[in-house]
């Protein structure tokens, strides 16, 4: 009997411990209950951002290093450089027209010659008439490291060019020569006035005998040859529509006066009482700047040298109008910057550039008005 009721009141326990509990699962019935509710959670908020700004870049544009002229890719290429006879006796030029820079200078005593500066030479079919190297021209080839062409020289240039490291062809004797691409360099027009002034130097063909020697014909593009352009270089100023340099070393002396052309924006060329024109095109020959470079000259030997590492002074011009600058050169290797007389970089007008390259004592005038031609 104890023993009945001993079970009875374990079944008993045992079955109030299970009402505690639902059914199917282990967790209290006030757990669950909480767990059913419906929960009630706020709306996410949207997040809050500043609108993205995409920076804009400026198109890049690439400029030809000698003269301006916009590009479509960086000038890589390499600068050449053609000396050209500047006497009486050997006008009209040929090919001048072309050239990006043009610089008149004596050379030796009393004998002005020029020195015409490309960017590209190839598509120039004539140049001329071209002449021997002289020491100044060897220098200023070394500071653009241009490819000089000439027409010979005497053993003290050629050696000086040589010593400069510079590539330079006389074409003269290469179009002597029996192989066709030293022939395509240059010729001698056999029909011109006078017979030491007809040698007359091939650009493209120059290019293509460069290349068959191996010479590097791509350069550097990030390389400075020291010209800064703008649209319209035309300073503040005095008007200047007629200007006249006369370089001078000693005793010898040389008038170049360059006419403003309106109908051109450009200063034409005048020397030895004519308009310059080109030989076989009979296009006149003008440029955008004119540039007067004031520099110690001096000798060595019979030849005259110029000391550009030092700077100088000069004057500007374009559309008409004319100011003082200054100008420096830092080494042998590098080339002519140019600045207004408070130091800030001189910025040309886009296109063709003549130079004078003369004594500190070398007049220069100018007037407001062009001469009339008599």
């Amino acid at each position: 009997m104890k023993k009945m009721i001993a079970l009875t009141l374990v079944l008993a326990l045992l079955l109030a411990g299970c009402g505690s509990k639902q059914a199917g699962t282990d967790t209290p019935a006030k757990e669950t209950e909480a767990a059913a509710a419906p929960v009630t959670t706020e709306a996410p908020t949207e997040a809050t951002t500043e609108p993205t700004t995409v920076p804009t870049t400026e198109p890049v544009v690439y400029f030809d290093p000698l003269n301006g002229e916009i590009l479509d890719a960086p000038f890589d290429g390499r600068i050449y450089a053609s000396t050209i006879s500047n006497i009486r006796d050997a006008l009209p030029h040929v090919g001048v027209t072309k050239a990006d820079v043009l610089m008149e200078m004596f050379v030796n005593g009393s004998i002005v010659r020029d020195l015409a500066l490309f960017s590209d030479i190839g598509d120039v079919d004539a140049l001329g008439s071209t002449r021997s190297t002289r020491m100044m021209f060897n220098n200023i080839a070394q500071h653009y490291d241009a490819i000089l062409t000439h027409g010979g020289g005497s053993e003290q240039c050629i050696q000086d060019a040589n010593n400069r490291g510079l590539i330079h062809y006389n074409v003269d004797s290469l179009m002597r020569q029996g192989d066709p691409l030293m022939q395509g360099t240059a010729y001698r027009d056999k029909e011109y006035k006078y017979g030491e002034h007809n040698l007359f130097t091939i650009g493209s063909g120059v290019k293509a005998y460069a290349e068959s020697q191996g010479v590097q014909l791509t350069g550097n593009p990030e390389r400075d040859y020291g010209f800064r352009f703008t649209e319209d270089g035309t300073p503040d100023g005095e008007d200047a529509k007629e200007i006249t340099v006369i370089l001078t070393y000693n005793k010898a002396m040389k008038d170049t006066t360059m006419r403003y052309d309106d109908s051109l924006q450009k200063y034409v060329y005048n020397q030895y009482d004519m308009e310059m024109h080109d030989q076989i095109t009979d296009e006149v020959e003008a440029f955008r700047n004119v540039v007067v470079m004031y520099t110690d000259i001096s000798y060595d030997g019979i030849y005259h040298i110029a000391n550009f590492n030092a700077g100088g002074t000069g004057y500007f011009a374009c559309g008409g109008k004319i100011i003082p600058i200054t100008w420096s050169c830092e080494s042998d290797d590098a080339p002519f910057r140019y600045f207004h007389e408070d130091g800030t970089p001189l910025e040309f007008g886009q296109g063709n550039t003549y130079i004078a390259i003369c004594t500190p004592d070398s007049a220069v005038t100018w007037n407001a008005e062009v001469t009339p031609a008599e």
